[in-house]
């Protein structure tokens, strides 16, 4: 081991230990608000009513070939038409892709799966199978469970993150990718440098502890999912496009401490924790179909200059900016969002 990575093991262990006295102060600070609701729990057995929806689409499955894994899905469209599948991110579902489930089936096959480990798809106890590379490979199994050679890859958060990969490895089963509110791991390296992107990641360094975050996410029914996507500093701005009934459908998804477990496993698998086997195959690929890159202004966790420097990893990335947007951009603003899709997508 060299010098840069004995000194990258202990940053990443001191900021472990940095940011964990912020979520554990901010455990203890819901638990002093709130000390008779803290542990509880409603029925979130049912699925909610916005989840059931007939005009978003039907609800499916499929196996993986070769992982075995059940993955779930909602679809919209018809099949056979050209695929748009849409990756979702932390800590959403199929759900978060329901305005684009509706605009863009008349011309695609819209599928919108539940990554492993959310809601009903299947939740591998190992964290091995929650490692970026592992989740990469899923996808293009997903793409060929469809069904499907290739299709167009849409992707949110931390489905963003892999797809930009996806799009590298995997680049014949790519006609055209769009990304959104998910920077290049080569742009969030460089901005881990600054102190502006390190103090909005903090978050990352607290979900390696164990149990703890579990903990937070799920204390007083599941309320810190009402901070994430209705609250004034990380929730969507348009509050109309996210009622506490659609908040529901989240709750619904990762309501169990499972499955809160495999969520967060995302993190554990992956920050701080790239194996040199995965790096040399990116090396070894690039990206070579068109790519979108769709950043909302307002990000409370990724820094704007994120999507510029994001931008920079090919020639054939371009970015539009959705201005006043969230990081739930697809969500806040879904009607600019959806232009600037049919614009790059003809």
């Amino acid at each position: 081991m060299g010098v840069k990575e004995i000194a990258t093991y202990f940053f990443f262990r001191f900021s472990v230990l940095l940011w964990s006295i912020k979520g554990i102060g901010l455990l203890f600070l819901v638990f002093v608000k709130s000390p008779y609701n803290f542990f509880e729990k409603g029925n979130w057995n049912d699925s909610p009513k916005n989840a059931n929806d007939p005009n978003l689409g039907v609800h499916g499955n499929i196996t993986l070939q070769h992982s075995k894994l059940k993955i779930t899905y909602v679809a919209n469209g018809k099949r056979g038409n050209p695929l748009m599948l849409c990756v979702h991110g932390f800590p959403e579902c199929w759900y978060s892709w329901r305005f684009q489930l509706k605009e863009f089936s008349s011309k695609y096959w819209v599928v919108a799966i539940n990554l492993p480990g959310y809601a009903d798809s299947d939740k591998p106890s190992e964290l091995a199978n929650y490692t970026a590379e592992r989740l990469i490979d899923n996808l293009a199994e997903v793409v060929e469970a469809l069904g499907y050679e290739k299709g167009t890859i849409v992707a949110h958060d931390w489905g963003g993150a892999l797809v930009w990969s996806f799009a590298s490895l995997y680049s014949s089963m790519c006609d055209k990718v769009i990304i959104m509110n998910a920077p290049h791991s080569t742009a969030l390296r460089k901005m881990f440098g600054t102190l502006k992107q390190y103090r909005k990641s903090w978050y990352m360094f607290f979900f390696q502890l164990p149990w703890l975050p579990e903990m937070l996410m799920g204390c007083c029914d599941l309320q810190m999912f009402n901070e994430f996507f209705r609250g004034e500093e990380s929730g969507v701005k348009n509050l109309e496009n996210m009622t506490e009934a659609d908040v529901d459908v989240y709750k619904h998804a990762l309501h169990s401490w499972e499955a809160r477990k495999c969520a967060l496993n995302y993190y554990r698998a992956n920050i701080g924790n790239v194996s040199p086997q995965f790096i040399e195959r990116l090396k070894k690929s690039s990206i070579s179909c068109p790519l979108l890159l769709i950043w909302g202004t307002e990000d409370f966790a990724l820094s704007l200059e994120l999507a510029a420097l994001s931008a920079k990893v090919s020639n054939l990335v371009s970015v539009e900016y959705v201005a006043g947007a969230s990081h739930w951009v697809q969500q806040d603003n879904p009607e600019e969002v959806n232009k600037y899709m049919w614009k790059f997508l003809n």
